[in-house]
């Protein structure tokens, strides 16, 4: 039962950012805004903050490129409000949250614990 508190738990800023997304999407820059003080938050209050923020910055990288592959080069997809090549900011942000929603996932399956600093028995898992 533990395990699925801390599923949901950590899964909540996704509900959240659904809805905020669903309601806000014609403001582009304050999704940005909000994703990314909502981003800072989740890091900072968590164990595994340098981690974390690597997780996160590589999701982001990931997902803009992804984003302007699909926007850019295939021309699968469209934004109504895009900010840069096509692409809205805040959806960068979200890919960055993603990564880390699936890192925290991974660890509370695996462990338990959302937290690599909780796991110090496996020796590959980075600090």
């Amino acid at each position: 039962m533990k395990t699925v508190q801390q599923l949901i738990i950590h899964s909540s800023p996704l509900a959240l950012g659904i809805v905020l997304s669903y309601l806000l999407w014609r403001e582009n820059m304050l999704l940005l805004v909000v994703y990314t003080a909502l981003v800072a938050a989740l890091i900072v209050a968590g164990k595994d903050r340098k981690v974390e923020t690597v997780i996160f910055l590589y999701g982001a990288v990931v997902g803009f490129v992804i984003e302007a592959i699909g926007t850019q080069v295939s021309g699968y997809q469209t934004f109504v409000q895009p900010d840069m090549l096509g692409i809205p900011f805040w959806l960068i942000v979200a890919w960055g949250y993603g990564f880390l929603l699936m890192k925290r996932i991974g660890f509370i399956i695996t462990t338990g614990s959302p937290w690599a600093s909780d796991c110090k028995a496996d020796k590959n898992i980075v600090q």
